[in-house]
């Protein structure tokens, strides 16, 4: 199989996001399509007719999850193909790249302030993520929901060009994240899921009214989905491919223990919230990502609790985090 890597600016850290354009036997598929921009549309539509011949030369898109760096420009494509993509996403996550009604957006947005303002977020920072429950990433940019193919069982699978590809389902980085497995060649197109270098903050989201997923959990239990596979090479999402991707997870779980025990270290001294405890865990981090400090602290905290030794109490309408004394 022959594969294509675009690379498209994001905003944010890491700065880029890698497109997977592959090829068999003359089919041609897309995993993820980036952020959108005019100029990374131009340059993934030049990679598209260098590589394919056009836009329509492409079979289907497979997106990994529904975070706008992945599927920010699937709208723009629709605009320059003749015929229906079939788009297959994770039917957990299919409600990020799908326009829900109004009222429910409301909902997830008035949960989102709810949550965010007891757990210390001030009102000029939660004003951020609300917007987001509210527009879901940019109303703009989303797809009809007869476009869209949802994928539910870890036996579903594709083929192109008589290739098989099997998606396997990954929670954390958000509920219906998921990972796309080429057998025969021992390929890994992992998303979000895992990064030859640094931590893939699971972010905390809002899809629906009182509902949050617990995606640090989620993706430390995800993360053992590699210790079955015949593994040659893993392509993420962002930065560059990795072939010891068991080493990787390992230090992945060495590092959790340790932060584990530095916020159970932090907060048996003192009680606080979480956003006050994101911040005390990166103290140099720019504020403008508070939203990364507050989601990996949360995820600290999902876990700690799990493990009964964090206890909350809540004062003056919000609530504070301390360490369970033994």
């Amino acid at each position: 199989m022959e594969i294509r890597t675009v690379k498209l600016k994001i905003p944010w850290p890491f700065f880029e996001v890698n497109v997977f354009i592959l090829k068999e036997k003359g089919e041609f598929a897309l995993i993820d399509s980036g952020l959108y921009s005019e100029e990374n549309f131009k340059i993934l539509e030049k990679e598209v007719n260098d590589f394919c011949g056009g836009w329509d030369k492409i079979s289907f898109i497979i997106l990994t999850h529904g975070h706008p760096d992945h599927y920010g420009n699937l709208l723009f494509i629709r605009e320059k193909v003749k015929r229906e993509i079939p788009i297959f996403i994770h039917s957990r996550d299919k409600d990020r790249v799908v326009e829900l009604p109004k009222e429910e957006r409301q909902k997830a947005a008035e949960f989102a302030k709810e949550f965010l303002s007891k757990n210390g977020v001030p009102d000029d920072k939660h004003k951020i993520v609300e917007n987001q429950a509210k527009s879901y990433f940019s109303r703009k940019y989303q797809l009809e929901e007869k476009e869209v193919f949802p994928v539910d069982l870890n036996s579903d699978s594709i083929y192109l060009g008589g290739r098989k590809l099997s998606f396997i389902h990954t929670p954390g980085h958000t509920p219906g994240h998921i990972i796309l497995y080429d057998e025969k060649d021992g390929l890994v197109f992992a998303g979000d899921h895992i990064f030859s270098k640094g931590f893939p903050v699971p972010l905390l989201f809002f899809s629906k009214a009182e509902e949050r997923f617990k995606n640090l959990p989620n993706w430390l239990a995800s993360l053992k989905v590699f210790e079955n596979l015949d593994i040659s090479l893993v392509m993420p999402g962002h930065l560059e491919s990795l072939s010891d991707v068991k080493t990787v997870v390992q230090k992945m779980f060495v590092r959790v223990e340790k932060m584990k025990k530095k916020v159970l270290e932090i907060i048996s001294v003192e009680e606080m919230t979480i956003y006050e405890l994101g911040n005390k865990l990166y103290p140099n981090l720019p504020d403008e990502f508070w939203s990364f400090k507050f989601s990996e602290a949360l995820g600290y905290i999902d876990i700690l609790e799990m493990e009964n030794l964090v206890e909350k109490v809540e004062k003056n309408g919000k609530i504070y985090i301390r360490g369970k004394l033994k």
